[in-house]
């Protein structure tokens, strides 16, 4: 039986799919099974294994992609629109504020499979945490550049402030660098969430429905009694992230129905209704630890989630044609920690548009990105794709080519 790495690199030969192994979201135990499957008996012609992998092999699940594209420009409609003086920019901020950040860890959830803690630990690293680090230090270097340019030179002590906000993450983070927090937030959700997955059996386990049950209830008494409470890398989100986390891992492992997806959102949505005559506050500000009512502010985060997750399944048909939102989610992390950068900047030089504010903080980052996949020295470092050891020995071939 072939491990998955040298499975990968036969089904990239055999499909011309170089990303094959980045590109498939199935669990290594199902890859295994295939594999298994597909290869076994001696003496098979490696024309019939070919054959077989193009038709069985995973693709990337571009519908999800969609998915992303459509929840960060949401994102980005509603931080524009938040400094919007438009009358219709707070409604539609605040309806989309309900769910557009828990939306993302649903995502994540129902992409992640089980893995080995050290394992997960690096590829967060590589995917996540040093792209994290190197845009972090890059608009932090380009908002002192564009404040110089403003003839607005900071002093020293703005300069360590900055630096030790920057440390710190989470809600220390504002303006330029406000969206950072999240990534903190995800790996911190995904390592603990990973740690109770080996222990339990699936998102349905008693242990796993106690955990995530705790964590909830955490959460709430987060927002009730330590709000104020600024905590390193966002870690206070981390209770409430648990379950949206586990909630896409449920979607994942277990499905919901049209009819049972379309019952619980009419379900919450009748309840939330009710609530909200009541004078039940449902303001939701993830970042800020304000989860709106104890769980009801939760399960309308959920229930919106699940509706555009089948609006964005039923929209990923052949005949409609939605591939710029599916580009628009691959770039999505560089999109996130570019956008406020380039919204600030070009509003704080007077564009006031909310039309050309959200269409420049979509696609300045997304030509950035683009830029950055093409490079083999700077995509491991950005986007966290590629291959770091490749990019240190590209760059070291350039400065000795150059000091030569």
């Amino acid at each position: 039986m072939l491990n998955f790495a040298d499975f990968c690199d036969i089904a990239s030969a055999a499909t011309g799919n170089a990303d094959l192994r980045a590109n498939s979201h199935l669990p290594h135990s199902m890859m295994q099974c295939t594999i298994t499957i597909e290869t076994e008996g001696p003496g098979r012609p490696i024309s019939r294994i070919q054959e077989t992998l193009k038709l069985n092999l995973p693709i990337r699940e571009t519908w999800l992609d969609t998915a992303k594209g459509l929840g960060i420009t949401l994102v980005v409609m509603a931080h524009v629109l938040d400094h919007s003086t438009w009358r219709w920019a707070h409604p539609i901020y605040f309806t989309a504020s309900l769910f557009f950040m828990p939306f993302f860890f649903i995502i994540s959830g129902y992409l992640f499979a089980v893995t080995e803690r050290k394992a997960l630990f690096r590829k967060r690293v590589q995917g996540l945490l040093i792209p994290y680090v190197m845009f972090l230090g890059a608009i932090m270097a380009s908002v002192l550049v564009v404040d110089f340019l403003r003839g607005d030179t900071p002093a020293p002590w703005q300069i360590r402030e900055l630096i030790t906000d920057a440390l710190l993450g989470g809600r220390h983070l504002t303006r330029e660098l406000g969206v950072f927090w999240f990534v903190t937030c995800l790996v911190a959700t995904q390592l603990v969430y990973n740690e109770v997955a080996i222990r339990t059996s699936g998102p349905t386990d008693p242990g796993m429905l106690i955990f995530v049950g705790a964590s909830v209830g955490l959460a709430y008494s987060i927002q009730a009694y330590w709000q104020e409470v600024r905590a390193p890398l966002a870690l206070t989100n981390v209770p409430l992230a648990i379950g949206a986390f586990w909630f896409g891992h449920f979607l994942r492992e277990r499905g919901m129905s049209a009819l049972w997806s379309a019952v619980f959102v009419v379900a919450v949505a009748g309840v939330a209704l009710a609530a909200a005559r009541t004078g039940s506050d449902f303001t939701f500000s993830m970042k800020n630890a304000i989860f709106g009512p104890p769980l009801l502010g939760l399960l309308v985060a959920l229930a919106i989630s699940t509706f555009i997750l089948g609006l964005v399944r039923f929209m990923h048909m052949p005949s409609l044609r939605i591939a710029p939102l599916a580009e628009i989610g691959a770039a999505s992390l560089v999109i996130m920690f570019v956008h406020q950068f380039v919204h600030f900047t070009l509003r704080d030089f007077g564009m006031s548009s909310e039309l050309a504010l959200i269409a420049l903080s979509l696609g300045l980052p997304y030509l950035l990105y683009r830029g950055l996949r093409s490079s083999r020295i700077l995509s491991p470092w950005f986007i966290g794709s590629g291959d770091l050891a490749l990019s240190i020995q590209l760059m070291r071939r350039s400065l000795a080519f150059r000091a030569g």
